[in-house]
């Protein structure tokens, strides 16, 4: 049998902290090709087409699709792609946030399984805003294959004061 106290020392590490909801997180997703999601997202786009593979849908376009996506004010945004894998052609597309080209960028992959891209967005083009405008543009011919598209920060829930709850520290 475990003493009283090893089993009070798993019991507390096996509760949710209070910061538990503090740090990284999903803020928004959109699934990419689902008319429910993109519909709460404004979806909008030209020369775009679903498709499936795998059972997910995903978007292409030889022009642009744009979604709107929730973000918080007060920190860094990270957007994360999830792509449907390229078999070994280089995709060329750019990345615009608010109107402003953040990045070209050329997606290759050595398979159709889907690949996670991540963008840091300088917080500059989204401070003050809870919601964002992003753009995916083909540069020369397709942009990749989209299945998600996620609002990822880093975000602290602050109590009635205004100010972070301090951490606490744990005593058995």
């Amino acid at each position: 049998m475990l003493p009283a106290r090893v089993i009070l020392m798993l019991l507390a590490l096996s509760l949710p902290s209070a910061d538990a909801a503090q740090g990284r997180r999903v803020v928004d997703l959109v699934k990419a090709g689902n008319a429910a999601s993109e519909r709460e997202h404004d979806y909008d786009g030209a020369g775009a087409t679903v498709e499936a593979i795998d059972g997910r849908t995903f978007r292409q376009a030889r022009g642009w699709l744009s979604y709107s996506m929730t973000v918080y004010e007060d920190t860094e945004v990270t957007l994360a792609c999830t792509f449907r894998g390229s078999d070994g052609q280089k995709i060329a597309y750019d990345l615009f946030v608010e109107g402003r080209k953040i990045v070209t960028h050329t997606f290759v992959s050595p398979s159709p399984a889907p690949v996670n891209v991540a963008f840091r967005i300088p917080f500059d083009v989204t401070r003050g805003l809870t919601s964002i405008h992003v753009m995916l543009k083909a540069a020369g011919g397709l942009t990749p294959g989209l299945l998600e598209l996620r609002t990822v920060q880093e975000h602290l829930e602050r109590p009635a004061g205004g100010a972070p709850e301090p951490a606490r520290a744990a005593f058995w």
